[in-house]
């Protein structure tokens, strides 16, 4: 065989290697990212869970499940925006609302709520938070390919976590 016959052969075989190499490689990283972004999202919930379900004080309340008893709504979300991710957005989280507070001086401190919840306040035993974060792919084919619930390109996260009170 002649040598000039190969020349151009690493040439063809690296252009149809390299574009399923490079997609390998950025899917590899989206993945990381999805679950990094999940983990976020389940510690999330798991911590303002469980802050919602400490008592304020259990020497004055005893075993009543009466809700002055028990952590509110701002607080859980300040303990929830406290443990997010500076990579999770908080405008992409799907579940947003706000809650409006007292602090110690008497001002009202507004906080932002990402979560929806069930528990917090009431008279029930147990608390409930779910969260949804709707995560961008950076890998276009991927992203079309698994798709989202709210946007092309995109999935969505689903966390939530269930606490007993105390």
């Amino acid at each position: 065989m002649k040598k000039g016959l190969n020349r151009g052969q690493a040439l063809v075989e690296m252009a149809l290697v390299l574009p399923i190499f490079i997609l390998i490689i950025i899917g590899i990283f989206d993945f990381g990212r999805v679950l990094h972004c999940w983990g976020t999202l389940n510690y999330q919930c798991v911590r303002a869970a469980r802050a919602s379900t400490r008592r304020i004080n259990p020497l004055l309340t005893g075993s009543m499940m009466i809700p002055s008893a028990f952590p509110t709504l701002p607080e859980a979300a300040s303990v929830f925006n406290y443990y997010r991710s500076p990579m999770m957005a908080a405008g992409n989280y799907l579940d947003q609302n706000t809650a409006t507070y007292k602090d110690a001086d008497g001002n009202d401190v507004t906080v932002q709520v990402l979560f929806s919840q069930t528990g917090i306040g009431t008279s029930t035993t147990d608390v409930t938070i779910r969260a949804a974060y709707t995560l961008d792919l950076i890998t276009p084919l991927i992203g079309q390919l698994v798709g989202g619930e709210n946007k092309p390109g995109a999935i969505t996260i689903h966390a939530y976590a269930i606490e007993s009170k105390e």
